[in-house]
């Protein structure tokens, strides 16, 4: 039998494992160590505890139903994030043309039933990122760009500019911190939702 001692010192790629194999207590200590994290993004962009709360709940049952085929090797917290940003997104689909933007930007794909229509708003949100972007340093501003549009790890981003993994870690966090405080001044709640799940979920 699997050691199930101590699980709050085991990483989460061992929780994963034992997870895999029906242990329901690996399962409540992953629960344990992201589900707060998970809930405040939510909050951020519902407004509402409880639906951040229902979301993250809905996301750790698909966790548990789907346990056989996950990955051990892949970023479980990366894997969390995308499950719930997709579950946000969900709540964003009222607005039908805000949301038709949203699923084209994050899946890089072109999905659109007035394509007149999407291209003004395409053409407004892509310009609202540039501008949040275009206040970064230039060397922040590339490694924000790879890793946050392009969706390349710290590592990739280390080994193509030839700088440390820590270097391009300080790099993001640096960026992060200055796009939200300039997206708080903005005054569209439809504009800061949908960049703001970009940015932290991505």
């Amino acid at each position: 039998m699997p050691d199930v001692k101590h699980l709050s010192e085991k990483s989460d790629k061992q929780l994963v494992e034992l997870l895999k194999d029906g242990y329901q207590k690996a399962f409540e200590e992953l629960y344990v160590r992201h589900s707060d994290h998970l809930i405040k993004l939510c909050i951020l962009f519902l407004k509402n505890r409880t639906d951040a709360e229902d979301i993250v709940h809905d996301v750790f049952i698909q966790i548990w139903e789907t346990r056989d085929i996950l990955n051990p090797e892949l970023s479980f917290s990366g894997f969390l994030n995308k499950l719930t940003q997709n579950r946000v997104l969900q709540k964003f689909r009222k607005f039908d043309i805000h949301s038709r933007f949203i699923r084209n930007l994050l899946l890089n794909r072109i999905d659109s039933t007035n394509e007149t229509e999407d291209a003004i708003i395409d053409s407004d949100y892509t310009k609202l990122l540039n501008e949040l972007m275009d206040g970064l340093p230039p060397q922040q501003k590339e490694i924000f760009r790879l890793n946050r549009i392009e969706g390349l790890t710290y590592q990739e981003i280390s080994e193509l500019l030839q700088i440390s993994t820590e270097n391009v870690r300080k790099h993001v966090s640096l960026a992060l911190k200055k796009i939200r405080k300039q997206l708080l001044r903005h005054t569209d709640i439809h504009y800061q939702s949908i960049i703001g799940i970009l940015i932290f979920f991505s």
